[in-house]
């Protein structure tokens, strides 16, 4: 594990804190052997070891192909996040990877509920974990001019929907969760959080980094998600990366899914507290809406300092917010065109 890319590392941080909340460990710290191979991996990444690959492009050139590390394939592949974690625990069941940019944890929560629902796991650890914060990551991202340029007060640089965003900032990070088929679940008296109540996924067709739009591949992620769910929204966790056109247009997005600027739930992006952390932002943002909704508290939208008369829905500004909820939608979209929704409710 100490060769392994940091993203690696995070995941498996991720995961070891939801199996040892899960109770699907035994005392040996490893997978029930019953379950084992019914039990899967699905993880995400929108990137993988990018530091890795930049470390032994340098090796490479400075000293020579001989001198790069056996472990730098094993580390740079997205698909070894899923690989490092099935051996920790002895998960044998599907071991599935998504590579869909910021949309990548979404997916993993996706493709691991399609498993279940199709009888080819009982079970589904899920992994979104990220870690592109070296010269070539930044660089470039800042070459796109997707990153904010706000360096003399950094902590105020992530704003999403506000007037004066100029790009996101890099973050990093993972998430973890257990799916798990229900009754089963319950016949085992696990902690059960929320239900996978619904999910949604498109693509643009429209540009390798701008959205569609007016945010119309977006909603029609949504609209699918809330027709499996069938049933009402009270908070959105929006993708909301402080990015001027995903912003713009995932407002518009909402205003046509919901049918129209009052008929909008209330929505928030915690990438203003934390950054965006690509491809993990799916699955940790998915974490925080599950939390949000039991802990009745809608977390703001920081940075709200000046209003954008585009972006005009209640994002929660500045102060968290008590709310009853019951069902709660987490939006994430990625360069390429790639969208995923998934809509959680309370059980």
């Amino acid at each position: 594990m100490k060769k392994a890319d940091r993203f690696i590392q995070l995941g498996l941080k991720a995961s070891k804190e939801a199996m040892s909340d899960s109770g699907l460990l035994g005392s040996d710290g490893r997978c029930d052997e019953a379950l084992s191979d019914r039990f899967g991996v699905s993880s995400g990444a929108g990137i993988g070891g990018l530091a890795n690959i930049e470390k032994n492009s340098i090796t490479c050139f400075d000293k020579g192909p001989r001198r790069i590390t056996p472990f730098f394939i094993p580390s740079a592949l997205v698909n070894m996040l899923g690989g490092f974690t099935s051996i920790e625990f002895g998960i044998r069941g599907p071991n599935l990877a998504s590579v869909t940019a910021c949309a990548a944890g979404t997916h993993a929560i996706i493709e691991a509920a399609k498993t279940i629902m199709l009888n080819g796991a009982d079970a589904m650890l899920v992994i979104g974990a990220e870690s592109t914060i070296c010269p070539v990551g930044i660089g470039g991202f800042a070459a796109m001019k997707a990153l904010s340029e706000r360096n003399d007060e950094p902590q105020k640089a992530s704003r999403p929907f506000d007037k004066d965003r100029s790009g996101f900032v890099m973050g990093e990070g993972a998430g973890a969760l257990i799916l798990e088929e229900y009754e089963r679940a319950k016949a085992r008296g696990a902690k059960i959080y929320a239900e996978v109540a619904g999910f949604g996924e498109s693509g643009d067709a429209n540009h390798i980094t701008t959205p569609a739009p007016e945010g119309e591949g977006a909603a029609r992620a949504m609209k699918a998600a809330l027709t499996m769910a069938n049933t009402k929204i009270d908070y959105v966790n929006a993708h909301g990366t402080s990015t001027a056109y995903n912003d713009l247009f995932e407002t518009m997005a909402l205003k046509k899914v919901f049918g129209g600027k009052d008929n909008v739930p209330p929505v928030s992006s915690t990438k203003g507290q934390i950054g965006h952390c690509l491809g993990a932002a799916g699955a940790i943002e998915a974490v925080i809406s599950i939390m949000a909704m039991r802990a009745g508290v809608l977390p703001p939208t920081i940075n709200q300092e000046h209003s954008d008369p585009e972006c005009d829905l209640d994002y929660i500004p500045n102060v968290a917010r008590e709310a009853k909820v019951n069902a709660v939608m987490s939006n994430s979209f990625g360069f390429g065109g790639t969208n995923g929704v998934v809509i959680f409710k309370n059980i």
